[in-house]
């Protein structure tokens, strides 16, 4: 989706709220809502450098756009994040925003805040319901799309490989999107190529110390690993510190592919530990004040918006380093 300013899309949002011009009205605009936005948003937690620069996107786009942003942060909890959207239904903001810390469990608050008239705009993540009336647009990346690249482009590195290669997934939080899709979008690429095989997975919960201890139990449990598929980079770098304290050598023996384009996964990538680094950016802020303002001015929104991604080697990792913001 192409970035566009707040300003363009409030203007956009103006014109489609308002009914038709009588004659001889021609000219004249209505006023807008009085008031300021009000904006919940709850944050699914700070568990890596890919989230924190998630929630520095959202705030800084809030205060650059006089969004009365009122922030929480779940810290991996479903039953604070469900207390903290019914603390802004009470509150009567006028959006409501959450990156779901799971996918199921949101039908009934959800359900509160739409009979509360306040339009919900989920982040980063989905949920799993039947009723796609809860929430009005998400916004973020195709997992099951990084899914696919991650396995493509390490599908290549082995396209000469004589027999199979082991491949071992570290997976994020369990029951959520990303973690999912990701693993899905994996399998049904290799399933096409046929000679990359999933052996083995563990939860590393999208952490550098949980990649790490997930990188020991994968060692004691394969002999033989040919290549790694880190969710997120994370747990790649985890994964990657273990590796070498084993007296492996990473981006060598064995092959590793993460996800997300952090600053210090791409120095990773830079420095040869790992191979290649799909992009999911955690830079969503603007679009999601361009969504909210829209609503606020009740026009249209799309039900789908994607984040911009990207698949960086070792040289395009190097000329990416310099602006890299997060």
């Amino acid at each position: 989706m192409r970035r566009r300013t707040l300003m363009t899309l409030g203007a956009a949002g103006l014109v489609s709220a308002l009914p038709g011009c009588a004659d001889g009205d021609e000219g004249k605009v209505p006023e807008a809502p009085k008031g300021p936005i009000v904006l919940g948003f709850s944050q699914v937690g700070s568990e890596s450098g890919w989230r924190l620069a998630n929630t520095k996107s959202i705030q800084s786009a809030a205060r650059n756009n006089r969004i009365d942003l009122k922030f929480s942060n779940a810290e991996g909890d479903q039953a604070k994040q469900i207390a903290a959207i019914q603390s802004y239904i009470d509150a009567r903001v006028n959006v409501i925003s959450f990156a779901p810390v799971v996918e199921s469990g949101w039908d009934d608050v959800l359900r509160r805040a739409r009979d509360a008239g306040i339009p919900v705009v989920l982040t980063d993540r989905m949920i799993n319901t039947k009723d796609e009336s809860l929430y009005v647009s998400s916004i973020g990346a195709e997992f099951l799309s990084e899914g696919n690249l991650a396995a493509l482009y390490l599908g290549l590195d082995f396209a000469a490989a004589a027999g199979p290669v082991n491949v071992v997934e570290l997976l994020g939080t369990p029951d959520s999107t990303p973690t999912k899709q990701r693993s899905d979008g994996f399998a049904a690429t290799i399933a096409r190529e046929g000679k990359l095989r999933v052996v083995d997975a563990e939860t590393g919960n999208w952490t550098q110390a949980g990649g790490a201890t997930a990188m020991r139990k994968l060692l004691r449990r394969q002999k033989k690993i040919d290549a790694v598929f880190a969710q997120n980079d994370e747990m790649g770098l985890g994964a990657v510190a273990v590796l070498k304290e084993q007296g492996l050598k990473p981006g060598t023996q064995p092959r590793i592919v993460t996800v997300d384009a952090t600053r210090a996964g791409l120095k990773a990538l830079a420095d040869g530990d790992l191979n290649y680094v799909v992009e999911c950016s955690p830079e969503i802020g603007s679009q999601l004040m361009s969504v909210v303002v829209d609503l606020y001015l009740g026009g249209s929104v799309p039900k789908r918006i994607e984040s911009q991604k990207n698949v960086f080697n070792r040289d395009t990792a190097k000329d990416a380093l310099p602006t890299r913001t997060y």
